[in-house]
């Protein structure tokens, strides 16, 4: 029976994932990672049954690296104007980088011919979205926000943070936004949202 390393296994999905991004889905083979690795395309399937497995494995793996700081940092305990703000600015920064706007990319096109869209969004967004819907259904809970769908809310969240800058890099437009104008747009982005949803509270 072989023996399996966690090690071993981060390794493959760290060339993979090179791999992935250099050449794109449809021309990483399981060959080419393997040669890449170093061993045999029988030590690669020890590990994984299949392209789509790694592929989905390495979805995951960057969502914890890239954007798990996003969803961590929405601490219920702090001023909720605060917690998006620093939300919007982890989130946008990492989606916006290269190495994940390239996954996002290659999920996209090949969601038409294998399950790949699907494991992506199950493996990702899925995942981070409904933590903050649970975040804002707390918030909404408290009186802080308006009594809503916490997930339509979250949608709604979501949308605005993306609506300056998403499109644009994905197609290839403007792809290296910095700090200072994700920070302005993420701003204003909250602004809108907490116009929207946050409880009026009264004034003497």
């Amino acid at each position: 029976m072989r023996v399996k390393s966690e090690t071993k296994r981060q390794t493959i999905l760290d060339i993979a994932t090179r791999a992935f991004i250099e050449q794109g889905f449809n021309n990483t083979s399981m060959s080419e990672i393997a040669s890449r690795v170093g061993g045999s395309k029988s030590t690669l399937y020890n590990y994984f049954s299949s392209k789509e497995e790694i592929f989905s494995a390495v979805m995951a793996s960057s969502a914890k690296t890239d954007i798990a700081e996003a969803f961590e940092s929405l601490d219920p305990k702090k001023d909720i104007e605060t917690t998006l703000n620093q939300f919007g600015r982890n989130y946008l920064s990492s989606v916006l980088s290269s190495g994940l706007m390239a996954i996002w990319r290659m999920a996209i096109s090949e969601s038409e011919r294998s399950d790949i869209g699907r494991l992506f969004y199950a493996e990702g967004p899925q995942k981070g979205w409904k933590r903050l819907s649970h975040y804002l259904s707390k918030k909404s809970d408290e009186g802080i926000l308006r009594s809503s769908d916490s997930w339509v809310c979250a949608m709604h969240l979501k949308g605005l943070i993306e609506a300056e800058l998403f499109l644009v890099a994905a197609l290839g437009v403007d792809t290296a936004p910095d700090a200072k104008r994700i920070e302005a747009a993420v701003s204003r982005a909250i602004t809108v949202f907490l116009l929207a949803y946050r409880v009026e509270t009264s004034r003497p």
